[in-house]
């Protein structure tokens, strides 16, 4: 496989020979609305206002520095990255939503962070954080790394032994057949856009 190098304008060096997700996610497009986004590509309001550098605002402390679109906050999170145009005034940025592992899962689909709740079988999902009616272990906070919380969407807690999304069946009457693969794509360049505004 060929290798790829690139220096991204955010000052990072990439090499890498197959996806351009890796990369790209949380640098140019933003999952789980942004916390992990530390992307320099934006530094103006949705309107088109300059950001002012996150030294001079309420969460100097937890921003990165600089003046990027961010959502630093890790306990009142924004739906998206945003910035300060003054030192008390807040506007969201114009950065896209990346849609790989949101409409579409890829490798073994343990970064999968859409909203599918529903298997292949045609059954609604268990919330992850309840026992009932499967009692199981894949709870959160021990497996929030795969996107495990107290929702009913598919996920892949186990991939050393599960290749795609999944989710425990919600039905009481599910005893023998405790969990199902959900209906989720597989991404690819031909079907699916990698970010959308």
């Amino acid at each position: 496989a060929q290798k790829l190098s690139l220096k991204l304008s955010s000052g990072i060096n990439a090499e890498y020979g197959g996806s351009f997700k890796v990369i790209l996610n949380d640098v140019f497009c933003y999952l789980d609305q942004g916390w992990k986004f530390r992307g320099s590509v934006r530094k103006t309001s949705k309107s088109g206002k300059a950001c002012i550098d996150w030294s001079k605002t309420p969460l100097k402390r937890k921003a990165a520095p600089g003046n990027s679109c961010q959502n630093p906050d890790g306990t009142r999170l924004a739906p998206k990255p945003f910035c300060y145009i003054s030192e008390t005034e807040t506007e969201e940025c114009d950065v896209p939503a990346c849609i790989w592992d949101m409409d579409c899962y890829t490798d073994n689909g343990v970064q999968y962070r859409g909203h599918k709740g529903v298997n292949l079988e045609d059954d609604s999902c268990q919330d992850w954080n309840k026992d009932f009616p499967i009692i199981h272990g894949y709870h959160s906070p021990e497996y929030s790394w795969a996107g495990v919380g107290s929702h009913t969407y598919c996920r892949n807690p186990s991939p050393e032994s599960e290749n795609r999304p999944w989710c425990f069946r919600d039905n009481w009457w599910a005893i023998i057949t405790t969990w199902a693969y959900c209906d989720i794509p597989k991404c690819s360049r031909d079907a699916f856009d990698f970010y959308r505004f």
